[in-house]
């Protein structure tokens, strides 16, 4: 019996080591004003410092910690799967925030703006859809702006696009009080470097 009563936290722990595992270690740095690969898709040149955390198809990076300011890159996220890794869609879950291949710029915003909402966060709004040349690809951009428990009211905005029928994302957030006006010209020159591997 005293097996079966522990069986639980065995898997809970394994679990919690595979998580820590995957994180990819401590952070790098990016630096100043070089060109920095990111998750074998993108390219970019920041203005100011960042540490990153890279993860299986996709990094963090943040200037004074997660909470306070962070740009969150997602590649190749495959068709019926959650934009946010959390599965796939099945018979058992048709419905949620998965990205389907062939969906219009709306749609994936739509999606987008669902998955953030599942975080649990509040007051999840969207707006200003726009398209953005990045080279030779049309990506598209738009605003976020959402709610913490805590009171914070965070801004930010979404950049995404299609590459090889896969969906790739660009998520910039920072507290409305601060940060967010002190970060989000050096995050518009960041993203006014980005480039796109082919």
């Amino acid at each position: 019996m005293r097996t079966t009563e522990t069986r639980p936290l065995h898997w809970i722990a394994l679990a919690a080591l595979l998580l820590i595992a995957g994180c990819g270690g401590p952070p790098g740095l990016v630096r100043p004003n070089q060109p920095t690969k990111v998750a074998r898709i993108f390219e970019v040149t920041a203005p100011n410092e960042w540490a990153r955390f890279r993860f299986y198809e996709g990094e963090l990076w943040t200037i004074d910690g997660s909470a306070l300011n962070r740009l969150l890159y997602l590649a190749n996220i495959r068709d019926k799967y959650h934009v946010f890794g959390a599965g796939r869609a099945s018979k058992r879950r048709p419905d949620g925030a998965f990205y389907r291949t062939g969906m219009d710029a709306p749609e994936i915003e739509a999606v987008l703006r669902d998955a953030i909402t599942e975080l649990g966060v509040a007051n999840v709004r969207t707006s200003n859809l726009h398209p953005v040349a990045i080279g030779a690809t049309t990506a598209f951009r738009f605003d976020v702006a959402f709610d913490l428990g805590n009171g914070l009211h965070y801004l930010g905005n979404l950049t995404f696009f299609e590459r090889k029928e896969k969906l790739n994302l660009i998520w910039f957030s920072a507290p409305a009080e601060f940060y967010h006006p002190r970060d989000a010209a050096h995050v518009d020159q960041l993203l006014a470097s980005l480039s796109i591997r082919k």
